[in-house]
């Protein structure tokens, strides 16, 4: 398990929420606030990730070919890719489910800070990757997630397999290849020798695609 350092952005926890501007109540900001910090305080974030040599798509060493035209696209020219996996864990699951029962509005806010945090805590491996390997001379491009474009949702079990997720991180599958606990992220990165430009983050490579109240209603958050 990482440190506790990590704690929600606020302001991203609004975005998740909808907020567009709007004047907001002391009792809805104190509310916020405080399951903020209870996200916080339940949370046990932690995260893997796996150094891959490629051959196009096929990860050598591996079973695992990445199916679709979307990732081809999104690892051409690459030499070697990353898979990693972040986790909020169990408790906040269970927290999470709790508040359901007893308050809708805790529960909404609640789950707006959990995604603001596993977004923090997919930022930091994503970090970690690029400064571990900028030393190598290898740049990183941005996440790319099973279920985005065409990449089979399916892969989630390959990947978890290989990083053998559920033993450091406790990560299940459903059988419709949704991950246990639910605030847990997968995702792709490609290592180039030459630096990358262009779009790395956005709705393409992003972890929070799934549960982003933005898309939903069609739009971005940046």
């Amino acid at each position: 398990m990482l440190g506790t350092d990590f704690e929600p952005d606020f302001s991203e926890t609004l975005r998740y929420l909808g907020y567009r501007g709007q004047e907001l109540s002391d009792d809805m900001l104190g509310r916020i606030k405080a399951m903020s910090e209870l996200c916080q305080r339940v949370s046990r974030p932690d995260y893997t990730y796996g150094v891959f040599e490629l051959d196009g798509a096929h990860l050598i060493g591996t079973d695992l070919t990445l199916e679709g035209e979307s990732i081809r696209r999104h690892l051409d020219g690459a030499e070697k890719c990353v898979l990693m996996a972040a986790t909020l864990g169990h408790a906040c699951d269970r927290e999470a489910l709790r508040l359901e029962a007893k308050s809708l509005a805790d529960a909404v806010a609640f789950n707006a800070a959990s995604v603001s945090l596993i977004e923090a805590v997919s930022d930091r491996c994503q970090r970690e990757i690029g400064a571990r390997f900028k030393s190598e001379g290898l740049h990183i491009n941005g996440r790319f997630s099973p279920g985005y474009g065409d990449l089979p949702l399916s892969t989630q079990a390959p990947l978890l397999r290989l990083l053998r997720a559920e033993e450091r991180l406790g990560i299940t599958l459903t059988d419709g290849f949704l991950m246990l606990p639910r605030k847990s992220v997968t995702a792709v990165i490609g290592l180039f020798r030459t630096e990358k430009t262009g779009e790395t983050r956005g709705c393409s490579v992003c972890g929070m695609r799934e549960f982003c109240e933005y898309r939903k209603g069609g739009e971005r958050c940046g």
